[in-house]
This record gives structure tokens, C-alpha cells and sequence, in this order.
């Protein structure tokens, strides 16, 4: 029985001291690992960073080549020329408005109750604008 019992004894130290030397393996490995994966990982996120640069600069390629072919239209030419330089062709009349603003909405939330009439007769205005128009040397009433 003491026979058994130490054979016992020494495998399960050797057992023992064999998973002790595996731990020792393990964790050796992983600190002689470490810094190389680590170097890894960070060339992957360096090549991703590089790839999305190079798809956003085909993007503004392509971006450039479009803008590109449209300068080979003579319509597109022209309308940019009179939009940008205000270019007209010779007998055109061209049209600046000067200080466009907004003008301010007038207020519909007040309705009245009855109709108001006015002391013009918008009808005689009318025609009177039309004849001085037509005609602006000669005066109106």
C-alpha cells in the first residue's frame, strides 16, 4: 500500500509538473507573441484608414471627371459663362436686380366682418395707367 501510495505521490507531481511547464510554456508564448500581433492589428487599422482614403479620392475623381465632361458641352459653357462672367450675346438685354429681398408677408390672420369699399374707382385707375403707360409724354389728370 505505501508502494502505491507513493507512486501515487510522484505521478501526480510530475503530472503537476508538467502542467506547470506548459504554463510557463503558454505565457512565454504570449509575451514572444504579443508585440508582433499587436504590430498586426495596427497595420489592419492602418490599411483600413488607407482604403477609405482611396475611395474618397475616387470619389472626387470621378467627381472631377464628370465636372470635366460637362465643360466639353457648348450649352453648359454658355450657361455658366452668363451666369458666372454675366456674358450675353450681342442685341440680348440682360436684367440685374439689385437688393432682392424677401418682402415680409402681410398678415392674414385678421379677417373683418364686413366689406369695405373704397373711395377709387379701380376701374377708371386702371384704364388711366394703361393710357399713360401707353403713352408717357402726355400727362393724366
Amino acid at each position: 500500500m505505501r508502494q502505491s501510495l507513493d507512486d501515487f505521490i510522484d505521478r501526480e507531481l510530475q503530472r503537476s509538473g508538467s502542467v506547470i511547464v506548459g504554463i510557463i510554456i503558454a505565457i512565454v508564448a504570449v509575451v514572444n507573441l504579443w508585440q508582433p500581433v499587436q504590430i498586426w492589428f495596427e497595420q489592419q487599422a492602418k490599411i483600413a484608414e488607407l482604403d477609405r482614403e482611396v475611395a474618397a479620392a475616387r470619389a472626387t475623381l470621378a467627381e472631377a471627371q464628370a465636372d470635366m465632361m460637362r465643360w466639353t458641352d457648348r450649352a453648359y459653357v454658355e450657361a455658366q459663362a452668363r451666369e458666372r462672367l454675366m456674358f450675353v450675346y450681342p442685341g440680348d438685354i440682360s436684367y440685374l436686380v439689385v437688393n432682392d429681398v424677401d418682402a415680409k408677408p402681410a398678415k392674414t390672420d385678421e379677417v373683418l366682418g364686413t366689406v369695405q369699399t373704397t373711395d377709387i374707382d379701380w376701374v377708371d385707375a386702371f384704364v388711366q395707367s394703361y393710357a399713360f403707360a401707353a403713352n408717357p409724354e402726355r400727362k393724366s389728370k
